[in-house]
Parts: C-alpha cells; structure tokens; sequence
C-alpha cells in the first residue's frame, strides 16, 4: 500500500510526501512517484496524529449516565452495577464504536485498562488502530478475588494477538486502594518478565493520598515505589495530588505521567501540575479517560482544557504552551509506548491527520499548532492515516453509520 499526499502544506512549507507500506518514505516537492493512491492535499496541512494514553473505551455505552455525582456516589451507584451487566458481545460494540469517535478526532492510539479482553482486542483489529491494552487488576483486598484476577490476567496474556503491528499487551493495576500488595508485586513481576508496560491509576483523588498515608505511612507513589512498580515502563493516570518527594521520585525513575484535565474537572478531583512537573524533569502524556466521566474522547478539546489549566494552576499566562501541550499529546504519547511515530519525519510509522485550512476555525493561520490546541475542534479533521492505512476521508469512516446505529440500539439496554 502506497499513498501520495501532494501538495500538502508541512511546516508551513508546500511539499509532497510519499507512504510506502506503513512509514513516511520521502518527503520532498515535486515528487512524481506511483502510488496507489494520490490525495490533494492543497489547502490541507499534515500533523502527527493524536496519541490517547489513558481511556476506558467500552465505557462510551455509559456517557451521560450519572453525571454531576461525586466519585464514589457514580462508581458504585451507576457505573459498577452497569457493568456487570456488560456481555463480551456488548462490549466489543462499544468498543468498536468509541474507536470511531477516536478516529473522528484525530487520534490513531489509545492505552487501555477493562476488562473482557478478547473482545476489545477483537474490536481494535477489526477497526486497524493502535492500542495498547490492559486488563484492570483489582481483587478488593480479597484472597478469593486475588486468585480469579490472577487467572485473568494470565487468561490475557495468553490471547492470541490478532494484529500484534498495532496492538500490544500491558499490564494494568487499577489503583492502590483496589489492589492487594500481593497482586501489585505479581504484576510487576509479571510486567519486568515480559518486558511489558505498567498502567495504574495514582494520586487521582485527595481522599486516595489521605487514606494511603494512614494505611501505609506514604503516599500512594512512594507505596508503589516500595512496590517496585514504578520505571520508565511505567504509566500512571491522573497523578494530580503529588508533593514535592513524589515528584523527585517520577523524574529519577523516568515514570510516565497522564494527565486527564476534563475527567479531574468534572470529577472535581484536582488540578495537574503541568508546569512544575514539567520544569522538574517529568515525562507527560495526555489521556482523555472513559467517555462516562469526560464526556468524549477527544484528544482535541483535551489539549485545550489541559493548556488552559495549566496556566490557572501556575497562576501564569506562560504555562502549558501550545507547542508544549501538542507535543504533550502527539510525540511523547507515543514516545511513551516505544512506538517510533508522533511526528511527520522520514522513517517514522505513517500516522497523521490532515486538517482542513479553509476551516473557519483555522483562519487566519498565524500559528497552526496555536490553533490545533485553543482553537480547533474535529471539524477541522479531513483525513486520519494510521499504519499508513487511511481510515477516514472526507470526514468520513466506513460504516460509521452502522456502528452509530448499533451503539443507539444497545443503550436502550441501560436506560433507567
């Protein structure tokens, strides 16, 4: 497969670009080379895709469900019970279905933690988008439950991985407060012996930190520390209750931040500190989390919330650039997963997106990327190209008509 984008404007800059197989090939004006497939590109510019490193997709059936609650009140009362009445077939839909808006958005990977696996990996490979997936460990402290995780988990990594150029496996631990000692040690363990990934949620919630310092004498990042959980394989989600010995701790271990700004809004769970955290040498990524707590998975609207409150939190117009915060949300978030992609250079993975100049919201274009973070919404998006495989055009995604379809049918399922 081979794709020509002809005339597209890069670095504000006119040239062409060649996609052989899955990599940016050559990038050059003028190029006259076949390819399978030629696109006009004048008046459209190209971009890294966006790179969501923290969401829970099968949770777009719940958007809108139980809004305006406190944490605790909408997770046990209107997400958990909803859950369980998940089927493997549910799940798939759902997932299929958020990989759509995804891919509406701009966005060619997501990182994962749920549950049912084969089902949303079955659903990332029908749909030829990156992820990276994890199972979300968490036995309650409870040795029964520790056991039937346990087998979960390895249930997990033995599932054939049907497209293992896109997906790969990571290990998830849901959070100090629901997971054992024991099952997080068996994780780590597990995740230094295949060389995998560590996703966990960390320091979301001040009542999290409280409890853990009266539980364990420390905060929950020292405690994961002592662990052995935390590297430069690590990913933690949230992280926004954090003091200044957590911190030294991240950047000396080379952890991965995600940063998730509308869920911790809505939640009212706290502000990131994007700039200090930056300027102390720690490595962040942008998350969207699950579309029941955002209420979308845009990483769009995402870099502008994040930009901005990086700026109230720092008290300064100068915190969270938008050069920052893009980068934040492209080159870094795939940095973190090892993929050799989030910028427009030969010889990296073809992921991109193509937006529209002529777009009201990207007029005037003094400063492109300025735009794409305070302006821009998924209006602005023409084409998403992932693996170099083009999955929307026009706007439009094949069959996206029938997965809107299918998602409006299954939530009469979990109408009160």
């Amino acid at each position: 497969m081979s794709i020509l984008l002809k005339n597209v404007t890069l670095n504000d800059q006119i040239t062409d670009i060649l996609i052989q197989e899955n990599i940016f090939k050559n990038i050059s004006p003028d190029q006259s080379s076949y390819a399978d497939t030629t696109i006009d590109c004048r008046d459209k510019a190209i971009l890294p895709a966006f790179y969501n490193n923290h969401s829970h997709v099968p949770m777009s059936i719940f958007r809108g469900i139980g809004d305006d609650k406190e944490l605790f009140d909408w997770l046990n009362n209107d997400i958990w019970p909803r859950e369980a009445k998940l089927t493997p077939e549910m799940i798939y839909s759902a997932t299929k279905f958020s990989i759509l808006e995804m891919i509406k958005t701009g966005t060619t990977f997501f990182s994962d933690m749920y549950f049912c696996m084969d089902a949303i990996t079955r659903a990332v490979a029908d749909m030829k988008i990156r992820a990276a997936l994890s199972f979300g460990a968490c036995d309650l402290f409870d040795a029964d439950k520790r056991k039937s995780e346990i087998a979960k988990i390895n249930a997990f990594m033995e599932l054939p991985n049907p497209a293992p150029e896109l997906i790969s496996k990571t290990i998830g631990i849901h959070a100090v407060y629901s997971a054992s000692p024991e099952l997080i040690r068996y994780n780590v363990e597990l995740a230094q012996k295949n060389k995998l990934k560590i996703h966990i949620h960390a320091c979301e919630t001040a009542k999290e930190v409280a409890d853990c310092r009266q539980e364990h004498g420390c905060s929950p990042i020292v405690y994961l520390d002592k662990l052995g959980a935390l590297s430069e394989n690590t990913i933690l989600a949230h992280s926004v209750f954090l003091d200044d010995e957590d911190i030294k701790i991240l950047a000396e271990k080379g952890v991965w931040l995600c940063t998730n700004p509308t869920s911790n809004y809505k939640l009212s769970s706290g502000v990131f500190m994007l700039q200090k955290l930056l300027d102390s040498g720690c490595k962040i990524t942008l998350g969207t989390d699950g579309a029941a707590s955002n209420n979308n998975l845009s990483m769009i609207e995402e870099m502008s919330i994040c930009a901005l409150s990086a700026k109230i939190q720092d008290n300064s117009p100068t915190a969270g650039t938008a050069s920052d915060v893009f980068n934040i949300a492209t080159h870094n978030g795939a940095k973190a997963f090892d993929i050799n992609a989030g910028e427009i250079v030969e010889g990296k993975l073809a992921d991109c997106i193509l937006v529209d100049l002529n777009n009201h919201l990207l007029v005037p274009n003094y400063n492109l990327i300025s735009n794409m973070v305070y302006s821009a919404d998924s209006s602005c998006i023409d084409t998403l190209i992932c693996n170099g495989n083009i999955l929307m055009q026009n706007h439009h995604v094949d069959g996206e008509e029938e997965l809107t379809a299918n998602m409006k049918e299954l939530s009469n399922f979990f109408k009160d």
